[in-house]
């Protein structure tokens, strides 16, 4: 398996766009699955409920076909079932949204470092100014940790979440 760090440059620019082009699908799935269980209003608000109601229908088992973050990242949520891995996708697209509405600007792309060892080699990053964010990677790993010995609390997503937008708009500010 090919994970992210090993791309090449043109590599990592098509997986880009593979993962930006599985955002729109995702989302759908993720509200046609929630339907009416959570109301989805793309506010950081939305997000401990949604957190809670996809905590509880994370599964482990065999992954089946990951979307592109999952199979070109660190390989830690083969243990997840594909139904959840979906979940996630959808999960991931929907924050995205939520941060994308409160700062247009925000743009994607693909995240580099001088340093060979940087963590976040050639994974989609959402940037406005200097904040930098992975979203995939960090609601992947809360997908992940669901079956640790600490689980991440109900409120864990949205206060990432809420924590972005705040660093955000100090961003903006200076």
């Amino acid at each position: 398996m090919t994970l992210y760090a090993d791309l090449t440059e043109q590599q990592a620019a098509a997986a880009l766009e593979e993962f930006l082009e599985e955002r729109p699908a995702a989302l759908r799935h993720l509200v046609l699955a929630v339907g009416d269980a959570v109301e989805l209003d793309h506010s950081v608000r939305s997000l401990e409920p949604l957190w809670v109601w996809v905590k509880e229908r994370l599964r482990l088992g065999p992954p089946g076909q990951q979307p592109s973050w999952s199979r070109l990242g660190l390989g830690g949520h083969e243990r997840l079932d594909a139904g959840s891995l979906q979940l996630l996708d959808g999960l991931i697209s929907y924050v995205v949204d939520i941060v994308a509405i409160a700062v247009p600007e925000a743009t994607w792309e693909v995240a580099t470092d001088p340093h060979p060892k940087f963590l976040h080699k050639n994974q989609p990053m959402l940037r406005a100014g200097a904040w930098e964010q992975v979203p995939a990677r960090t609601i992947g790993n809360l997908g992940r940790q669901v079956f640790s010995d600490w689980p991440p609390a109900d409120d864990r997503l949205a206060s990432i979440v809420d924590f972005w937008l705040f660093c955000l708009a100090e961003v903006a500010n200076t």
